[in-house]
Order: structure tokens, then C-alpha cells, then sequence
């Protein structure tokens, strides 16, 4: 049996063909769909990357990971699923593509082989450098990172599946290319066209100083990334048919979070879970194309990955059976065996101890999300006044003033959306149903309280620690500092 499991980091369900986009931007990702199972309302954990990345892999959110925040390396004690994996005969490899899932914080545990390939010697030679001077920062430290291209993942994972096709393997995979900066290969420029101005390769757009007038031109400058990823994972799929190993392959494609092209006033992602944040594709093409060409439209979350998994290759492992899994088995979905599937989703956005804390919980037809602002003493002024000043980042805030008052300042704590009427979440009617304000805010509670005394039981800490200046300089460019 082989699994990939291929996350494109960034990207939105409703900008695939598959999900009814009018654009072809996915030929071959919604040809995947004739072979699997595409399900429809997929949702994640949190709208940025690395709590998603830890919910992954451990099949709980992030109140039991406690990956929350830029400062929390992946350090619980959780079994993960690469070492389930591993520990029952898999050859495990991951392919990463970006510093917020790197080896450095924990993010190996359990793999064989891990390629920080925008630290790779090779990948740096042949793609534009990232230099924090081109962000206003201070030429202080030495150290390149590159930005890998989808391409890339290619040249490392054939290689390495060649020698293991005889093997049962775990290939986890995490493309940044539909994140930003939106630079497609020029052969792969679709929808943007020459006209469109464009940033440099390598250097990153910076979509917090956008507004409405932006909005075409990077919506059509991310399409054409989706565009050419589809094209690497075409790649693959054919790779996998040649080597004779497509039919016993578990396929899993899916986004870990959304971006926001100004339907609420903001671009980019780690911000309020309105649903182009939280919304994501999800396409499982199971052995021998088990239950294809099926549609499902239950509430599906991104932590049933890893008991998905699980089940199809029948292992029982300790980590199963003493039942810390948060997520479900899809499966049991399309089998039938399910009769009692959840009724709401859940999301948890924090991305720094100093920002406003982001849940939300979402049904069929409400949606709730409740945001916390963080405690404004003396002392979290002073840490921020100290971050600000230590990371330079002051002359980024000048920049784009607006962009960093989202983050610590909103009109309101409480937002109620009904999807059925209001799709767009255009209309925020908390005020007018305060008995559904009081029964989501119960729901949050619960939730709060079950992911506490797990956490609890497994003896969680979320580890602080010091991010190496190189793994620093690659987060800035992508906008997370």
C-alpha cells in the first residue's frame, strides 16, 4: 500500500473545477475526482498553517495539540501518524516546502526521510534567494532560503518512491506554491495574462497593503499557481501509473486553510475563519478506486485524515484504540456504517499570544465565531513594543497600518451567520437571535472544556522556543512576521 497525502498550502475549495469553479484551473485534480471521493464541505482547524499541519498529523485541534501560536514547535507527546505508520512497517517521507512545518520544530518525528527543501543546497542554486533586506530589515544575518517550486517536490519524491515501490510508504507532502508570492512559471500563466503586473520571482506580494481595486489581478495571478501545482501533481499521478502503483495508492489532496481576496475587506489568511478561510477542498481516491466518483456532503474536518488513514490499512495500534483521536473515519461515511455524523466544525486561529484568539463553530445553516482579545496589560504592551522593535518591524507597520489594527482591534466579538440566506456571511445577526448567540456560545465552551481535559490527559505543554534566524528570515517573507 502506498498513501500520499498532498497539502497545497493556501488553497480554496471554491477555486478548483471540481467544487464548480468556472475557471479550469484543476484539470487534473478534478480528473482525480472520477477515482475517489470529493467531499463538499470540508473544513480546518485554523486558518493558517502550522496548527493545521500539528491537527494533521495528530487528529485533534490545536486546544489539544497546543501548536497554536508562531511561538509553539510541534512538541506534544500526541502519537502522530507518521510514526503509527512507521511503527507498523512504512517507509515514511515528508516534502516540505516552508518553515512553518520544518524538521527544526518538530515536525520529523515519526518521518524516515524529511526534505526542508527551501533549505536544500540544490533547490537554493536554482531559485531566487530570499533576503530580508528586501523586506526593510536590516542585513544582519547570512543565511539564504529558497522558495521551492511544486516542480521541485517532484525531482526529490520520484526518486525516492522508485526505491521503495516495493515497500509500504507514507508520503507527506506540502507545496507552498498557491501561498504567497503569486509567480506561476511563465509557461503556466493563464489567467493573469503580460498585462498584469506581477511581482519578481521569489519576491512575495504583498497583499496587505491591497485593496478592491487588487482584487482581479491577484485572483487571477493565485489561479494561475493552482494552474501549474495541478500540473505537479499531474505529474505524479502519472508517475505513480507508470511505476505500476497507482491502483494499490491512497490519493488524499487537499488545502490546509483558504485566502481571503477582499470579500470582508482583507486579503491573505490567519484571521477570522469566514468561510474562504475555512472551506477547503478534500479528494480521497482510495485502492482500486474504491467508492469513485462519489460526492459527499456531510460536515467533514481536516483531523479525520489521520483515522481516515488509519483505517484503510487495518492497523491496530495503541493510539487508536485508547481513542485521543478527535477526527472520524470518512469511510464509514461512504460504507454506511455511520448513522451518527457531527453537526458542527470547529476552528481555532492564534497566531501570536498578543493577537486576538479567532473560533468559530459552524453547522449546516449558523455559523458562530466568537473572538477573544488578548489581555492588554503593561506587560503584553511592553512584549509587543519589544517584538516590534527586535524584529524591526516598524517599518511594516507604516506600511500597512490597516493590517496589523486587524489583528489587535475588531468592531465586534461575536459574529452570527445564517448560510442558508446569507452565504457570503454579509449580514452579522448576532443581536437579533440571542438564544442562538447563548447555545453557540455553549457549544464553544464544551468544545473548550473536552479539548482541556484531553489535553490534560496526555500532559500537553506548549513549548516556546527560539526560531533559528534562518527558518525566521523564511517565515517574514511569507508574511507571517
Amino acid at each position: 500500500m502506498h498513501i500520499v497525502l498532498y497539502i497545497l498550502d493556501a488553497l480554496r475549495a471554491d477555486h478548483l473545477g471540481c467544487y464548480g469553479y468556472e475557471r479550469e484551473t484543476s484539470p487534473n485534480i478534478d480528473a482525480l475526482c472520477t477515482d475517489g471521493v470529493m467531499f463538499e464541505n470540508c473544513f480546518t482547524s485554523s486558518t493558517w498553517t502550522r496548527p493545521v499541519a500539528a491537527s494533521i498529523l495528530t487528529g485533534t485541534y490545536p486546544g489539544v495539540h497546543r501548536t497554536r501560536s508562531r511561538h509553539d514547535a510541534f512538541s506534544t507527546d500526541l502519537p502522530r501518524l507518521p510514526q503509527v505508520l512507521q511503527a507498523n512497517g512504512f517507509k515514511t517521507a515528508a516534502f516540505s516546502t516552508m518553515g512553518n512545518i520544518a524538521s527544526e520544530i518538530g515536525f520529523d518525528r515519526g518521518f524516515d526521510s524529511y526534505f526542508d527543501l527551501f533549505l536544500n543546497p540544490d533547490v537554493l542554486s536554482k531559485r531566487r534567494k530570499m533576503d530580508p533586506t528586501e523586506e526593510g530589515l536590516l542585513h544582519i544575518f547570512d543565511q539564504e532560503i529558497a522558495l521551492p517550486r511544486a516542480e521541485d517536490i517532484n525531482d526529490y519524491l520520484f526518486p525516492w518512491i522508485k526505491e521503495r515501490r516495493d515497500n509500504d510508504t507514507f508520503c507527506f507532502i506540502w507545496s507552498i506554491e498557491t501561498h504567497v508570492p503569486y509567480t506561476a512559471p511563465r509557461e503556466y500563466v493563464r489567467f493573469s495574462g503580460d498585462s498584469y503586473l506581477r511581482p519578481n520571482e521569489g519576491e512575495r506580494e504583498d497583499v496587505r497593503n491591497a485593496g478592491a481595486a487588487d482584487r482581479q489581478r491577484l485572483v487571477n495571478l493565485y489561479d494561475d499557481e493552482i494552474y501549474y501545482n495541478d500540473h505537479c501533481i499531474g505529474q505524479i499521478i502519472d508517475y505513480y501509473k507508470t511505476q505500476g502503483i497507482f491502483d494499490s495508492t491512497i490519493f488524499i489532496i487537499l488545502g490546509d486553510h483558504g485566502d481571503a481576496f477582499y470579500e470582508h475587506g482583507v486579503y491573505a489568511h490567519g484571521h477570522t475563519p469566514y468561510d474562504e478561510l475555512i472551506h477547503v477542498p478534500m479528494i480521497i481516491k482510495l485502492q482500486n478506486n474504491q467508492y469513485a466518483g462519489q460526492r459527499h456532503g456531510a460536515l467533514i474536518e481536516l483531523i479525520d485524515i489521520f483515522p481516515t488513514i488509519i483505517g484503510e490499512t487495518g492497523i491496530h495500534s495503541e493510539a487508536v484504540e485508547h481513542s485521543f483521536l478527535q477526527g472520524k473515519d470518512v469511510t464509514t461515511l461512504l460504507n454506511g456504517t455511520d448513522k451518527d455524523w457531527r453537526d458542527y466544525v470547529f476552528s481555532d486561529t492564534q497566531m501570536m499570544d498578543v493577537q486576538n484568539h479567532y473560533m468559530s463553530v459552524r453547522g449546516y445553516k449558523w455559523k458562530y465565531i466568537q473572538i477573544q482579545q488578548p489581555e492588554r496589560s503593561r506587560k503584553t504592551v511592553l512584549d509587543t513594543l519589544r517584538y516590534v522593535i527586535e524584529r524591526h518591524r516598524i517599518f511594516n507597520i507604516l506600511r500597512s497600518p490597516r493590517h496589523f489594527i486587524r489583528n489587535y482591534f475588531v468592531k465586534s466579538n461575536e459574529y452570527l451567520f445564517d448560510l442558508e440566506n446569507d452565504p457570503g456571511e454579509q449580514n452579522n445577526i448576532a443581536n437579533d437571535h440571542p438564544e442562538k448567540i447563548a447555545h453557540f456560545k455553549q457549544v464553544i465552551e464544551n468544545w473548550q472544556q473536552e479539548n482541556d481535559e484531553l489535553s490534560e490527559r496526555f500532559r500537553m505543554v506548549s513549548h516556546n522556543f527560539d526560531e533559528s534566524e534562518i527558518l525566521r528570515q523564511h517565515l517574514e517573507k511569507l508574511g507571517y512576521l
